[in-house]
C-alpha cells in the first residue's frame, strides 16, 4: 500500500510487516507489548470513540505526557484518522505558555499523561473558552479516563463512517501543529501537513542501516519533539519494535 497520510503507517505494517512488539511500555515496573494488530485496531477504536465524541475535521486535540508511552502514539493516529489535529505539548512548560497555546490552537480537548498534568491544565481550564474537556491516560481521582473515549468505541457500528472520513483525508491536509518551547518569547506554532511529515520519514527510511528483524528501538527524546515523532513513524514503517 501507498503511504500518503500520517495514519497510513500503521495498516502498512500490518500489511508488510506485523511484529507482536510494536510498541512497548513499562506499568509498573512490567514492560507490556502492544502487537501491530492490537495497535491497529486500538486506533479505530480511538477513532470510533472520538466521533461518538463529537470531535469534527479540523477540531484541536492537545496531547501531554512526561514519558513517551503508547498511548501518546495511539492517540495521535486516531486524532488524525477524524481529520482533526493533535497539539503536543511540552509537560514542563509554564501554565501560563499552557494558556497561551490552548487559546491560540482553540484547543477542545486535552489527553494527558498523569495527575500532575491534569492539574496542571485544570488550572487553566475555565480561562480557555473552547476546552471541554480534560482526559487522563493514568487513573486520577475525579478526572475523566481515556478509557471513556475507548468505551465509547468499542461500538464499531460507525467504522464504515470512519472509513469514508479516512477516505476523504488528503495528504496537503493539516495534520499537527507543533509549539515552540517558547524559551525566547510567546510559543510559536508550526503547522504541518500529512506531507511534510510523511516525505520527512520516507526520505529518511533511505539512511537507516539495514537491521535484522526483530530490531528493537528506544524511543527517547519527547514524542512532542517533532524529530521523535518522525523517528516513531519510521519505526512502523520499518518494522522495528
Amino acid at each position: 500500500m501507498e503511504i500518503k497520510r500520517l495514519f497510513d503507517f500503521v495498516p502498512y505494517q500490518l500489511e508488510k510487516k506485523p511484529i507482536p512488539d510494536a510498541m512497548v511500555t513499562k506499568y509498573g515496573g512490567e514492560w507490556k507489548p502492544t502487537s501491530t494488530k492490537e495497535l491497529y485496531d486500538l486506533v479505530q477504536q480511538i477513532s470510533r470513540g472520538l466521533l461518538r465524541l463529537g470531535v469534527k475535521k479540523d477540531d484541536k486535540i492537545a496531547l501531554i505526557a512526561h514519558q513517551n508511552r503508547t498511548e501518546w502514539s495511539a492517540m495521535d493516529l486516531g486524532i488524525l484518522q477524524v481529520g482533526a489535529q493533535d497539539i503536543p505539548i511540552y509537560p514542563t512548560i509554564s501554565a501560563e505558555d499552557y494558556e497561551y497555546i490552548f487559546n491560540h490552537a482553540e484547543i477542545q480537548y486535552a489527553f494527558v499523561g498523569d495527575e500532575e498534568l491534569y492539574q496542571k491544565v485544570m488550572q487553566i481550564k475555565d480561562k480557555v473558552p473552547t476546552l471541554k474537556e480534560v482526559y487522563t491516560f493514568d487513573r486520577v481521582e475525579g478526572a475523566k479516563n481515556w478509557q471513556e473515549v475507548l468505551d465509547l468505541g468499542a461500538d464499531k457500528s460507525n467504522q464504515d463512517e470512519l472509513e469514508k472520513i479516512k477516505a476523504s483525508i488528503s495528504e496537503d491536509d493539516l495534520a499537527t501543529i507543533i509549539y515552540t518551547s517558547g524559551t525566547t518569547g510567546r510559543p510559536k506554532g508550526v503547522m504541518l501537513s500529512h506531507r511534510n511529515i510523511v516525505s520527512t520519514v520516507l526520505s529518511a527510511v533511505k539512511r537507516v542501516p539495514a537491521l535484522p528483524r526483530p530490531t528493537r528501538v528506544i524511543s527517547f527524546l519527547p514524542t512532542c519533539h517533532i524529530f521523535e515523532r518522525v523517528l516513531v513513524y519510521l519505526y512502523l514503517y520499518s518494522g522495528f519494535g
